[in-house]
């Protein structure tokens, strides 16, 4: 079955065109209602068999709650390090108080809010979209983790969809406001960036579907914008495949679909072994010692004339 947010977007209408093409039940539940119609929980909670959760990031979030799948981990920078032609370091919201100059600051858990330029300096002009994410930081802990960088220029920026083989399913571009003449990322580094990220994954026991940003800076160099998971993930409806043909519906779905399988096998294989150690732990305990039992009855009685002989 398809869940569905009821909110628009290019990835659940691609998702309801395959449900229909394949006559697979699909339920549309709003955000809202995932996080506060009890009996919506409870029917989805029940349900039997594969789900697949289509829409915002907080919505397929909900649904992980509700069914107990644990959430993966972010991507981080950890296997592009070498791709990425900028300074990138971790550190804490708290920072960007003592900033003087324009840094980029993203979250280090997924999508607590969307990566901006932080422009400290007095009078800067902001636009919509950064006044929004000031709003959302604005109710995080400073102690929140987040990527601090330096602000770099992209003259392009294009999404790769990779499966877990380390293969490009397809591309887009992404960046609205770039030259038409750009020139595209260079094949040859984004590949070894996918194989760089593919082994990461594979050393952690963990492979998975993913995407990839990358871009070509104004300098001309191609650099990796970021990782991304491959849920929650958002479709550009101008995607193409290695062989310039538009990407099928139901290869996006199925590509959603692998990853989210392969969420639920992770999260089971960790339930599976924590339980495992906790029983382990367990056995290892020794038993107390037992303990012994009172003498039972009045105290004997000892004879006055023994008692003063004594």
């Amino acid at each position: 079955m398809l869940v569905l947010q009821t909110e628009s977007s290019a990835e659940v209408r691609t998702a309801l065109l395959v449900a229909t093409m394949r006559g697979t039940p699909v339920r549309r539940v709003s955000l809202k209602d995932l996080q506060c119609n009890l009996d919506i929980r409870a029917s989805l909670a029940a349900q039997l068999g594969e789900i697949l959760p289509v829409g915002t990031v907080e919505f397929v979030r909900a649904v992980m709650g509700i069914r107990g799948v644990p959430e993966p981990e972010g991507m981080g920078y950890g296997p592009i390090g070498d791709f990425l032609r900028r300074e990138i370091r971790q550190g804490v919201l708290y920072e960007l108080k003592a900033a003087e100059e324009p840094v980029f600051v993203k979250p280090v858990a997924t999508k607590t809010f969307s990566g901006f330029v932080y422009d400290p300096r007095p009078g800067a002009k902001h636009t919509e979209y950064q006044l929004e994410q000031l709003k959302a930081i604005a109710a995080l802990k400073t102690a929140t983790r987040v990527w601090l960088s330096e602000v770099v220029e992209f003259a392009c920026e294009w999404r790769y969809y990779v499966d877990a083989a380390g293969h490009i399913l397809a591309k887009a571009r992404y960046d609205a406001d770039g030259d038409d003449d750009a020139p595209q990322p260079t094949a040859e580094v984004v590949q070894s960036a996918i194989d760089s990220t593919v082994t990461y994954l594979e050393a952690r026991g963990n492979a998975h579907p993913f995407a990839i940003d990358v871009g070509v800076l104004t300098n001309g160099r191609t650099a990796v914008v970021e990782l991304s998971d491959a849920w929650a993930l958002g479709l550009y409806g101008h995607a193409r495949t290695p062989g310039g043909t538009d990407w099928n519906a139901e290869d996006y779905i199925d590509f959603l679909l692998q990853r989210w399988r392969s969420i639920v096998a992770y999260g089971q294989l960790r339930a599976a072994r924590e339980a495992a150690e906790r029983l382990s732990r367990a056995e290892k305990v020794e038993p107390p010692p037992p303990k012994v039992p009172a003498p039972r009855g009045r105290p004997r009685k000892v004879p006055l004339q023994a008692a003063a002989g004594a």
